[in-house]
């Protein structure tokens, strides 16, 4: 049985979820980890969906986007106000999960006149304004949005990026880390890589085992918590709730470990967790 430290040493953090990539399962791991802090560990969240795809919004709040909330488009305005803004409140999260929900302005966003770097830093300021309201801020960036992917990583304390063990999963992976160089150098200095997270792992698979090895021996910060092909966590997704919820039977307790292993892991490498042994 797992057992979690939940010795919570910061709040006010801001996470993001990142890749360059699509299909390496970014929407998977930062919905866990909003349930997650949620649920597990009581926090005021606020999920954040900038990619336009907006498969965040629907596995939270469905795909019909109520009127009269806030979205992340409007974190581009020169106009908003962060003390202004009116995030969904999530159905059945009992007040403890708020969404600032995608539109499809965020398509737009790149035939904007200006300079993209202005665009990036009001939006980043924004999202950091509105994280001391919330324990912990969650945001799902898109691949190829680059205003989007910036300004999420620009606001962000750290970054998580899921991977497969693949050719293309590692290129992604180290084109990633290119990208954060960047991010530091340009937007925000103190923006930490807290590691990959590898997900699909199939323990069937040999290429699988030896990628991950390779990986490894090579120093690619990749976390001790493997997230490995399951039935079950597609039937979560279906069900648009966490690995670890759902209806009598429907729950896979192995896959419901790993996943509240790999966020206790991504919580302690961002500092929100206190590491094994800590007291």
């Amino acid at each position: 049985m797992l057992k979690l430290n939940l010795n919570v040493l910061a709040r006010h953090v801001v996470i993001a979820c990142s890749n360059l990539k699509g299909g390496e399962g970014k929407t998977t791991v930062i919905r866990h980890l909003i349930h997650f802090a949620a649920e597990v560990l009581g926090f005021r969240v606020l999920a954040v969906d900038l990619d336009p795809q907006g498969n965040l919004s629907d596995s939270l709040i469905g795909f019909q986007r109520p009127a009269g909330f806030t979205t992340t488009a409007e974190l581009f305005g020169e106009e908003f106000d962060p003390a202004q803004v009116k995030p969904v409140e999530v159905p059945g999260s009992n007040g403890n999960i708020f969404l600032l929900p995608s539109d499809h302005r965020l398509d737009l966003l790149a035939e904007l006149d200006g300079d993209r770097k202005v665009f990036v830093k009001r939006a980043s300021s924004h999202l950091r304004a509105m994280a001391k309201n919330f324990d912990i801020v969650l945001i799902d960036t898109p691949t190829n949005a680059p205003l989007c992917y910036l300004a999420g990583l620009a606001a962000a304390d750290g970054s998580v990026s899921p991977v497969q063990m693949d050719t293309y999963g590692l290129t992604g992976a180290t084109r990633f880390q290119q990208q954060l160089q960047r991010v530091r150098s340009t937007y925000n200095p103190r923006h930490r890589l807290l590691g990959f997270v590898v997900n699909r792992f199939n323990t069937r698979a040999k290429s699988h085992g030896e990628t991950l090895a390779n990986a490894r021996e090579k120093q690619l910060p990749i976390l001790q918590t493997v997230l490995k092909e399951r039935v079950a966590v597609q039937d979560a997704l279906a069900r648009a709730m966490p690995v670890w919820r759902g209806p009598r039977g429907t729950v896979n307790r192995t896959a419901s470990q790993e996943f509240k292993a790999m966020c206790q892991e991504v919580l302690t490498a961002a500092g929100v967790l206190a590491a094994e042994g800590a007291k």
